[in-house]
């Protein structure tokens, strides 16, 4: 391990992982990671009531998380496992974007439910990460998504203020 990496614990609570990743509330989807190694994270989000883009949905109908969202936890657990995978080098100075995506909605979460996506990295082709997850609330299936993802750098504004 060289001086620019960071050996990173196999468990990670809210605030170890906002430190992270370039998300913050209401889009930072990860309360905890349970475990990772260099190909796999396993991460779970508690869904509260309380979050707006929970409150917001479906006001007058059932208290379910939006499908969107499930595709958005699964990305951000992908770009996480990049950063803990790689010692903290990889990404730094880059953004990451969803290249493709591909859902399966089987059953929806419920608020006061807790969600446990399980993320696997197949492959990194020309700098993009290819995907799969599988979100869990208890035993019964939420989801599958597939995807794709890159890196990108962040563009310089010129006379941004």
């Amino acid at each position: 391990m060289t001086d620019a990496e960071v050996e990173y614990p196999q468990t990670l609570d809210y605030h170890q992982i906002v430190r992270l990743v370039p998300y913050r509330s209401p889009w930072l989807l990860l309360d905890r990671v349970i475990s990772w190694d260099k190909k796999r994270i396993v991460v779970q989000k508690a869904i509260s009531g309380a979050d707006p883009m929970m409150a917001a949905h479906l006001a007058d109908g059932p208290s379910i998380m939006p499908g969107v969202l499930y595709i958005e936890f699964v990305g951000q657990a992908t770009m996480l496992l990049d950063v803990l995978s790689s010692g903290g080098k990889r990404g730094s100075g880059g953004v990451g974007v969803l290249a493709r995506c591909k859902g399966e909605f089987v059953s929806p979460a419920f608020i006061g439910e807790t969600i446990t996506a399980e993320v696997t990295v197949s492959d990194v082709i020309a700098g993009k990460t290819i995907y799969e997850g599988v979100v869990h609330a208890g035993e019964r299936l939420i989801c599958r998504v597939s995807g794709m993802g890159a890196l990108i750098n962040t563009p310089v504004v010129s006379g941004a203020l």
